[in-house]
């Protein structure tokens, strides 16, 4: 008994291992039917088959439930779905429901469920989902199917399950809520950022609905805040053909989110003004031919959930510069050609603002006349004195193609007003004028020229002197005046001119500045007096004080020798003369007069010998300053009553002082 129990539970779980392996690979669930809409009256069986039973055949049954009746076929196929209709069972009464598989000798049966057939719907999936973001609140839309939209019902319950796409691996934000005409609105949301939705609706008017499948999951993108910037480039083939291409940045990362097109809409062939070529863009680049004439239209970019602002584009036209021939009346402007395509028009227009993008543009077409026969009829229509533009198109090729282009007149009349801003910058000879230029609608013509002319006039207002006209190219805004009288008055009078004649012109009133008078003379001649003067202070300060600036240097005496006076013969012995020698006995002012007469006699008797030292003729001997100087001795003995004339007199020679008294074979020299 042991040994049947030990062996009884391994062989149990062997037997449900491979129960549970057959389950698995060969599962097969119950039938679940449905309407589509309340008001279908087909219905849809549906079950789930495993990988194993791709290719078995497929049956569904039904009987009544609680009844003892034979099961019913409902049809059979290899799909895993089944369509019936209600004409085959009774909607109201309860029925068993099962599928059978077979595939060879093989067969499952699936389990049975019992159903009310008319209880259950379920919808289709929302499809074509659109979004509209705006601030923190996102704006569901979609459309059902058109089998089915128009059997359902207004209001369904509907659920959306959200989360942000930076954080895909997140948890799903649910909410279910009754919404009515297929839109729902998810709030608070958070604008700057990304979300991944799905969505799955379901009927409120049945007794079991059943929900529909999830839609694909939906990237959200931002909001396109700012309008899309373009730039534009105009390639001329001068043969009346331009290549237009556009350009515009790439959005960033956040509003690209699923992909961003761009819906682009211009006016190119002027010969239908109401035609205009729309294009969805994907990329950022798009060129186009077009014509000499403005092309105008505009382009905004969107995404997902919206669109950005609308974004202008104009292209002028080609403009001229000049005309090369006004229409004189009652004659035409010969042409080149005579254009007879059927695709030819005439553009023409005002040109009130002197711009070449009118507020209204006529279009004449051209199917069977030519260029001089359109221009005759449409003369009729325009206006004196107003410039026109007028362009010819034509396709060649396929290629939109401007073959003429002119400016024009009806009838030309003088300027109706005179430069604007007219102003003179005056100097001594010469005055530089500037002006603006008359407004093409006040032109009323081809200006040709600018007339300048000038009077002048004295104090009392009297013209004395009228110079000519000079006339200036119509491309100008600014003259020079030259030779003008300094000092003097002038009128300037300025005024635009046609094939009509001079128009109104506009005057100022100017006074040149005085001549110049040169001053360099002037200048040169101060600077010389005032460096005489500072040089004359300058001397008189230094003579003024010279021993003070430059104090006396002392000479000193040297005596030469024999031999080099003997050496020497172009040099002068230099001596020195005292001519006159006066002693003064210091021990009384007042000397008593006979020994003042001592001094006179001692004088004359030695006279002679001190003039014994002159020098030679033509010399000049630095020493003789000496001449005139008192010398002062004094009197070893005031009382002594005699006076020796010898012991007075005294020789001074040659910077040496000798005592007379001494031997005479004997000179003691005391120096000075």
């Amino acid at each position: 008994m042991e040994a049947k129990e030990h062996w009884f539970l391994p062989g149990f779980l062997v037997l449900a291992m491979v129960i549970a392996q057959g389950t698995t690979s060969k599962y097969l669930s119950s039938p679940q039917c449905y309407k589509k809409t309340e008001k279908a009256t087909t219905y849809t069986c549906e079950w789930t088959k495993s990988g194993s039973m791709q290719n078995a055949t497929y049956e569904l049954f039904y009987k009544r439930s609680n009844s003892t009746e034979k099961k019913k076929s409902l049809g059979k196929n290899q799909q895993s779905y089944i369509f019936v209709n209600d004409d085959k069972v009774l909607e109201k009464v309860p029925v068993d429901l099962w599928v059978l598989a077979y595939m060879g000798n093989w067969s499952c049966q699936s389990l049975n469920i019992s159903v009310r057939l008319n209880e259950s719907v379920k919808y289709e999936a929302p499809q074509n989902m659109s979004m509209s973001r705006s601030s923190s609140n996102l704006t569901l839309s979609w459309v059902n199917k058109e089998e089915v939209k128009n059997h359902m019902p207004e209001d369904v319950v509907l659920e959306v399950k959200f989360r942000r796409l930076e954080k895909t691996s997140g948890i799903w934000n649910t909410t279910e809520t009754e919404v009515k005409q297929a839109m729902v609105t998810l709030e608070n949301l958070q604008n700057q950022y990304m979300y991944q939705l799905q969505v799955r609706q379901k009927s409120k008017h049945v007794k079991r609905p059943l929900w529909s499948d999830w839609t694909p999951i939906l990237d959200v993108p931002t909001e396109i805040q700012n309008p899309t910037e373009v730039k534009w480039t105009v390639e001329d083939f001068n043969n009346g053909t331009r290549l237009l291409n556009l350009t515009w940045g790439t959005p960033p990362y956040p509003v690209s989110v699923g992909q961003v097109n761009y819906n682009l809409s211009l006016h190119i062939w002027p010969c239908q003004l109401k035609r205009k070529n729309h294009t969805n863009i994907t990329t950022t680049v798009f060129s186009v031919y077009v014509t000499y004439s403005a092309v105008s239209g505009y382009i905004f970019a969107f995404n997902k959930v919206g669109k950005s602002s609308q974004t202008h584009i104009l292209v002028p036209a080609k403009h001229l510069t000049y005309p090369r021939k006004s229409w004189p009346d009652d004659k035409l402007i010969p042409r080149n050609y005579t254009p007879r395509l059927k695709n030819s028009c005439l553009e023409w227009y005002k040109l009130t603002d002197g711009e070449t993008q009118p507020a209204k543009v006529n279009i004449s077409k051209m199917m069977n006349g030519t260029v001089e026969e359109t221009l005759k009829s449409i003369r009729q229509k325009m206006d004196d004195y107003v410039r026109y533009f007028y362009l010819v198109h034509k396709q060649t090729d396929g290629k939109p193609q401007t073959t003429e282009m002119h400016l024009m007149y009806k009838k030309e009349g003088a300027a109706s007003k005179a430069p604007e801003n007219f102003t003179v910058n005056v100097v001594t000879n010469s005055a530089v004028l500037h002006w603006k230029p008359i407004p093409v609608q006040d032109q009323q013509g081809f200006l040709t020229h600018y007339e300048v002319s000038y009077t002048r006039s004295q104090n009392n207002g009297a013209h004395i002197e009228i110079k000519k006209c000079h006339n200036i190219s119509a491309s100008k805004t600014e003259y020079l005046i030259q030779n003008l009288t300094p000092e003097s008055e002038y009128n300037i009078y300025l005024a635009g001119a046609t094939a009509a004649g001079s128009g109104r012109n506009i005057s100022i009133h100017i006074l040149t500045k005085p001549q110049h008078k040169s001053i360099t003379g002037w200048k040169i001649a101060g600077k010389i007096v005032l460096i005489a003067i500072l040089i004359t202070i300058c001397l008189f300060i230094i003579k003024r004080h010279k021993s003070k600036i430059f104090p006396p240097i002392p000479h000193p005496m040297v005596a030469e020798s024999k031999n080099y006076r003997a050496s020497t013969q172009d040099m002068y012995e230099i001596k020195e003369q005292v001519h006159e020698l006066q002693l003064h006995d210091k021990s009384s002012q007042d000397p008593n007069p006979e020994e003042a007469t001592l001094l006179e006699v001692c004088e004359d008797e030695n006279e002679k010998s001190l003039g014994d030292s002159s020098t030679p003729d033509g010399v000049s001997d630095p020493l003789t300053d000496f001449k005139g100087q008192v010398l002062s001795l004094e009197t070893a003995d005031p009382s002594q009553g005699e006076i020796d004339c010898e012991v007075t007199m005294l020789m001074y020679r040659n910077g040496l002082v000798f005592d007379m008294k001494a031997d005479s074979t004997e000179d003691v020299g005391t120096p000075l």
